[in-house]
């Protein structure tokens, strides 16, 4: 073999192995852009839109929870009353009983529509924001939801501003429940893009 023919084995073999390497290179960057818009995903879009929305559950929970403890306090007051006795003192009692659970019950429910009014549905607003602002680094499919969650807030502003009478809400079936694919969906894809990153 001539020296010519060395150096052109090794010119190919070195530009071969250069061409291999750089493939290499473009295929791990590629796979780290992939995996920092997953991170920037779950940072800025999915995982705040969880949390809130798991807040808001957390909250409602937590309502219901007070309620039937406190519907059970006056139940069991009101049938104590009643079992102490019949005669003529025996409405007097249930009454009583009712008198001392009722002021408890609605400052509960004053309580409650301040807390849904000042707390919860500011999280609902914010949550439109990341939709709206994050919307690039939502799935096809989240972006779906956007309309109809865009709907329920808007609704229960119009209630709570006085703008839409509340019997309005079940004509138009204005109700949490109508987003429940939406919430399972955030759950699951947040679950699969951390995995997807881990």
């Amino acid at each position: 073999m001539d020296l010519w023919g060395i150096i052109g084995g090794l010119g190919v073999g070195g530009l071969l192995g250069t061409i291999g390497t750089q493939w290499a290179i473009g295929q791990r960057e590629q796979a780290a852009r992939r995996v920092a818009f997953k991170k920037q995903q779950l940072a800025e879009f999915y995982g705040p839109l969880l949390a809130a929305h798991n807040e808001i559950s957390a909250r409602s929970e937590l309502r219901v929870k007070l309620q039937n403890a406190l519907d059970g306090r006056h139940i069991e007051a009101m049938l104590e009353a009643a079992a102490s006795g019949g005669g003529a003192g025996r409405n007097d009692r249930i009454s009583a009983a009712t008198d001392t659970q009722g002021p408890t019950i609605l400052t509960n429910i004053r309580d409650e529509e301040q807390t849904f009014r000042h707390v919860l549905m500011p999280r609902y607003r914010s949550m439109i924001d990341i939709f709206r602002d994050k919307m690039w680094l939502a799935e096809p499919e989240t972006r779906n939801y956007f309309g109809q969650f865009v709907e329920f807030v808007d609704v229960w502003d119009k209630i709570l501003e006085n703008k839409l009478p509340r019997s309005v809400a079940p004509t138009i079936n204005h109700t949490e429940a109508n987003l429940a694919q939406f919430y399972t969906h955030l759950q699951e894809v947040h679950d699969r893009l951390r995995r997807e990153i881990s």
